[in-house]
Formats: structure tokens, sequence, C-alpha cells
């Protein structure tokens, strides 16, 4: 069981597991491409771009991990140029099927992203993103502790993630099937998660820490409460 204090430093900041050392360099070329295409793509608008999840943290494993990447726009994307970005992280997942299980794209607003008040989008891009194209806004950001508003902000969407996956779940494909149920299982291991992690003070981005330290947290629970009903 992770001790607390785990992932943060001795005055209880957070402490970032990410960096642009820890990328394997297997990954280069396709975050390379993938940040050529957006420079091509948008020009004008494109401000800089961000790796997160498991491949900045060094623990990708070829073909079954995704590469997360985040867009930040200087300005809003019209409806056509979301539609040629979703275009683009297909064509990029399918070229890399090889190599990872998908590449995703998410997009972010540079005004929003920088105004102090939004806590999330500040955090997300000190303590998990790595920049690998234009001005690391993150470098502005933080340190930060380790308080409730940061795991509320990372996974209070677990509802809207929910309701996207039944929809997914109509007509899918078996392949479709395990794609998507296995996605928002990793979800909600991550917004259980985030429900002990600020008592426990306990900082993972791990998900293997994460589902270990909880199934420890409720089984040591349950028998807690089991001594206490039977006596």
């Amino acid at each position: 069981m992770l001790k607390p204090g785990y992932g943060l430093d001795d005055d209880g900041f957070i402490v970032s597991d990410v960096s642009i050392d820890k990328i394997d360099s297997i990954y280069l070329p396709c975050i390379q491409e993938s940040v050529n295409s957006l420079k091509n793509l948008f020009p004008l608008q494109l401000h800089s771009v961000y790796v997160y999840g498991s491949v900045p943290r060094g623990d990708a494993k070829p073909i079954h991990s995704d590469l997360d990447l985040i867009a930040l726009f200087s300005k809003k994307l019209s409806s056509d140029e979301v539609d040629r970005l979703k275009t683009l992280t297909s064509e990029l997942t399918n070229k890399y099927i090889n190599l990872v299980r998908d590449i995703g794209i998410s997009m972010a607003d540079y005004d929003y992203t920088i105004d102090p008040s939004n806590y999330y989008e500040n955090a997300f891009l000190r303590e998990i993103s790595v920049c690998v194209y234009g001005e690391d806004l993150g470098e502005r950001f933080g340190p930060y502790k380790l308080t409730s508003e940061i795991p509320i902000k990372f996974n209070g969407d677990i509802c809207k993630s929910l309701h996207r996956t039944l929809n997914r779940l109509d007509i899918p494909s078996d392949e479709a099937f395990r794609t998507y149920t296995q996605g928002f299982a990793r979800k909600l291991i991550r917004t259980y998660y985030s429900m002990v992690m600020v008592r426990s003070q306990i900082w993972s981005t791990r998900l293997h820490e994460q589902a270990e330290d909880l199934y420890i947290t409720f089984r040591t629970k349950n028998r807690l409460c089991t001594r206490f009903l039977i006596g």
C-alpha cells in the first residue's frame, strides 16, 4: 500500500512524474508527425502542444498504450476545423496502429487555460503534461497542494463519460465493446481513487498503483466493518 506523502514533496506539493526525458524514442516520430500535422492544419491558431499520460511518464507499452495530446489554440476552431482535427486523429491512429492503441488530441483554449481561476487547466499542464511544441504554459503555474479541487476537476466528468460510453455500446463489434468498456473502467478507477487520494495525501497518476491502493483500502475497510458488526 502506498504511504501517505507518496508523490508529494516535504511541503505537501505535488511532484510531477512526467518529463520529456522519460519519453521513449520509439514514440518521437509519432509525436513529431502529430505536431507537424497540427501546425500544417492550423498555422494561425496553434499555440502549443502537450503530451500527457503513460508516454511522458515513461511506462507506456507499445500497442497497448494510448498517445494522449493536448492542442492549445489561440482562437476557437470552427465546426469544419473541429471535423478536420477528428479526421487527423483517425488518420494518425490508423497509421501508428502497430505502435499505439489510439491517438487522442484534446482541444484547449489559450484564454481559458491561462486564467488563474481555472485551477484544473493550470494544474493539468503543470503536473501531468509535457510541452513538445510552442510556449510551455505549465511553467507559469504551480506549485500545487493536493487539495480536493484537483481530483474533483480531473474526474468530475464521470457522468458524461458514462453516457458517452453507453451510447457507443448500441451495436458495437466485439473489439469496440472491449475498447469502450476498458476505457470506462480506467476512468472509473481514477474517479474512485480521486475520492480517497486527498484524505490519504497520496498522489499517483499510474493506474496500476491507483487500483492496488483502492483494493487494499476497501479490503481494509470491509474487514473493519465486519469486525464491528460481529463484535
